[in-house]
């Protein structure tokens, strides 16, 4: 086999792998949310805020969650009603309004997804430096793409589509 059959098999790995493990962690969040009796974009908002660690404005929510301005106040809402947020002024933005988890609130529905972000960290132990940077910077880039595909109107992508065949 020859260096470039290689690659591509290996890039055809990864490609599947990357495949197989966003399918799985929408099942872990579909289960998770079921288990807490939650809807799993509400459940996906508060592993968001957990993981970010600090107060987000609802435009980074809905930019992470791919909601629009409509959907975000609704399921802000929900989560403020089930005591899992909390809203406060945003000391940049006298508009604007920070949104901060309940974490004691949360607990209970982040307690599956908490734990498997531990079995996670041990993977990662498996990895040098190195490897985990290569890895980083791989997904970050994944990320990157993804982002700017939701960025760009259908009919742009209708002709990024039409591009791609005439070059094959």
């Amino acid at each position: 086999m020859s260096g470039r059959s290689d690659r591509y098999e290996v890039v055809r790995l990864v490609g599947q792998a990357l495949l197989r493990f966003m399918q799985q962690i929408e099942a872990v969040y579909e289960q998770s949310a079921q288990s807490s009796e939650m809807h799993s974009t509400d459940f996906r908002a508060i592993c968001l805020l957990a993981e970010y660690e600090a107060p987000m404005s609802p435009t980074e929510m809905g930019h992470a969650l791919g909601l629009t301005s409509g959907a975000v106040s609704a399921l802000l809402l929900r989560l403020e009603n089930a005591g899992m947020i909390s809203r406060r002024p945003n000391p940049k933005d006298r508009r604007g309004v920070l949104i901060s988890l309940n974490e004691g609130a949360a607990a209970r529905s982040l307690r599956d997804y908490t734990a498997l972000h531990t079995h996670y960290t041990q993977v990662t132990d498996e990895f040098t430096t190195a490897e985990l940077e290569v890895v980083a910077r791989y997904l970050e880039n994944i990320r990157r793409v993804t982002t700017g595909h939701l960025a760009i109107s259908e009919t742009d992508r209708a002709e990024l589509r039409h591009k791609i065949a005439g070059m094959e």
